[in-house]
């Protein structure tokens, strides 16, 4: 069954033009502050003239941009000009289990660069130990795509491929510029966008839901964001999954979120077929198989 992203919100979001429908909404957490909910709002409402936010049944008090969390409430956003909620695309997006291939099926280039520059799970900041690489062991870690490879097409709507280093071995959504070098469990968070990066507030890490690794103050690791560095992660990227995060854990009641255990024994097909959004269940199954095959052959082709 997916997950209710909604259940249990403690912000919700009204706009003044029709101030009885909640348009979403979100959790608070030490990540989540006021500047965080401002830039979230600037993504999940389309506007020509400047936002105010103000709680409702606090004075009417306007939020003002610092590093403060966000109180839990309700919040009234109105402005001098048109307002609406956003009806920009989101995309379901598959586990990248399949994070060593390019969708044409090339393997170990994004990896190998993306280990190379980093190091280290730059959102923790845990490092790798010097005997993994030596060892060719990378057991906690992944290098994990940020835009897609399941999404490649789109990839070049948005014209990112004109963005990055291209490497000639591999299509450009599989340029080290797409990429970050995560631990499996943060890399799950991130698939499933309930925690994000904002480069347009330092580089600073957000969790839509609780901040259940600690990470409240913490910024993008520098070393992968180092300009000077000709693979550093793309900030445009950076910003396009923030912008997918807000669209998926704050307009509306959320999208749903895909449990990727389904328990030994029982009725695969019947459990993907029964769950929200069922085609798209079944992408995020065959991704994540797929991925543990081609890894497997892979590992055989490094030794």
């Amino acid at each position: 069954m997916a997950a209710n992203r909604s259940l249990g919100r403690d912000i919700v979001i009204y706009l003044a033009t029709n101030p009885t429908v909640s348009i979403g909404g979100g959790f608070t957490n030490p990540t989540f502050t006021k500047t965080t909910f401002l830039d979230a709002l600037d993504v999940l409402i389309t506007h020509d003239l400047p936002l105010r936010v103000c709680k409702i049944n606090d004075d009417r008090v306007q939020i003002q941009r610092n590093q403060d969390p966000l109180l839990p409430g309700e919040y009234e956003v109105e402005s001098d000009g048109h307002i609406e909620v956003t009806d920009a695309p989101y995309y379901k997006r598959t586990t990248s289990a399949m994070s060593s291939l390019s969708a044409s099926g090339r393997v170990r280039s994004f990896p190998a660069a993306v280990r190379d520059r980093d190091r280290r799970c730059v959102i923790t900041g845990i490092q790798v130990s010097q005997r993994e690489p030596l060892l060719r062991r990378w057991t906690i870690y992944d290098a994990a795509h940020i835009f897609s490879v399941a999404l490649e097409s789109f990839f070049h709507n948005y014209n990112f491929g004109e963005l990055v280093v291209l490497d000639e071995r591999d299509g450009s959504v599989s340029s080290p510029q797409n990429g970050l070098l995560l631990q499996k469990n943060v890399h799950a968070l991130f698939d499933q966008y309930e925690i994000s990066i904002n480069p347009n507030d330092d580089y600073r890490i957000v969790c839509f839901f609780d901040d259940i690794l600690g990470l409240a103050g913490r910024q993008l690791d520098p070393i992968c964001r180092d300009i000077n560095h000709p693979h550093h992660v793309n900030d445009n990227i950076l910003f396009w999954h923030f912008q997918q995060a807000v669209l998926a854990n704050m307009r509306g009641a959320g999208e749903p979120i895909f449990d990727e255990d389904i328990p030994p024994g029982s009725d695969t097909m019947d459990a993907i077929l029964s769950s929200p959004a069922p085609a798209e269940r079944m992408e995020f199954e065959l991704s994540g198989r797929l991925g543990d095959v081609m890894r497997a052959q892979g590992s055989l082709l490094i030794k």
